[in-house]
């Protein structure tokens, strides 16, 4: 494993992340989940030997800088990856991705088809959508807490941070100490949060379902769809959403949303074979 860190120079921003693995052969790109950072793959990666995995802490996650744009939304850090793709040299690269990730994973397969080679989604499967009215309702939300800007929050101790952590998204506290060490910093008074705090904000629903059906229906990789048995998929578009895909393999395993973490062998093995092909 080694640390990495990639300029982009028309973003304006370095991203940060780990290497895994020998150049050689198609790269296997990993992009996290929302608040995650690439120490979410280390698990994962060092039972996929024999892949060059690049792992990254997406823009305003983990240390690398945020992404320029005020709203944050999903297609600025779809522009982010394809360009650390264009700078890196990749004319082709296999694609994982795992809740955040994978919302950005599918957008950027039907965006940029030729570019993917295969692509794993893990508790995953495009980004969030709304009606044109609930949409406009969650842009409100954000602006409103934008312009706010309420600073994060300042904790005592780090395990005071790690309980909050773990409250957040409700993970295993094994899962928030792996993701604590690119997380956390030292500020007066205690430990913040390193993230982008925009972040923390409502998220942005600005894609209606069927246009996120039209980036599905554009894939032309073969897709490993692996579900956790507690699935925080419950939607009831996600049905759709895999018969959009015209060539998706799904898998069930067990685990919560975070089953790359808490549960990497079986995960593993199912994408060592799927990229194996």
């Amino acid at each position: 494993m080694e640390e990495i860190e990639i300029r982009l120079p028309r973003a304006g921003i370095t991203v940060r992340g780990r290497r895994f693995g020998s150049p050689g052969g198609l790269p296997v790109l990993c992009l996290h989940g929302w608040l995650d950072n690439c120490a979410s793959f280390t698990p994962m990666a060092s039972r996929l030997d024999g892949f060059e995995l690049v792992t990254i802490d997406l823009p305003g996650h983990g240390l690398s800088d945020p992404v320029p744009s005020p709203t944050c939304q999903y297609l600025d850090y779809v522009a982010c990856v394809l360009e650390l793709a264009r700078v890196q040299g990749w004319q082709r690269l296999q694609l994982i991705g795992h809740s955040l990730g994978g919302a950005l994973s599918a957008l950027i397969a039907g965006a940029a088809p030729s570019l993917v080679e295969r692509l794993v989604l893990i508790d995953a499967i495009g980004p969030l959508s709304a009606s044109p009215e609930v949409g406009r309702e969650s842009v409100g939300r954000y602006l409103s807490a934008y312009l706010a800007d309420e600073p994060a929050p300042v904790y005592r101790t780090r395990s005071q941070a790690l309980k909050a952590r773990v409250q957040l998204a409700d993970i295993l506290l094994d899962t928030a100490s792996l993701l604590l060490e690119r997380d956390l910093r030292e500020v007066p008074g205690g430990f913040s949060w390193r993230s982008d705090n925009r972040l923390r904000h409502p998220f942005t629903m600005t894609f209606t379902e069927e246009q996120v059906r039209a980036y599905l229906g554009a894939i032309t990789a073969p897709v490993l769809f692996v579900e956790a048995e507690r699935t925080a998929l419950r939607e009831d578009y996600y049905p759709g959403r895999l018969a959009a895909v015209p060539n998706l393999t799904k898998v069930r395993l067990a685990g919560g949303h975070h089953l790359h973490v808490e549960n990497p062998d079986p995960v593993a093995e199912a994408v060592r074979g799927f990229l194996g092909n």
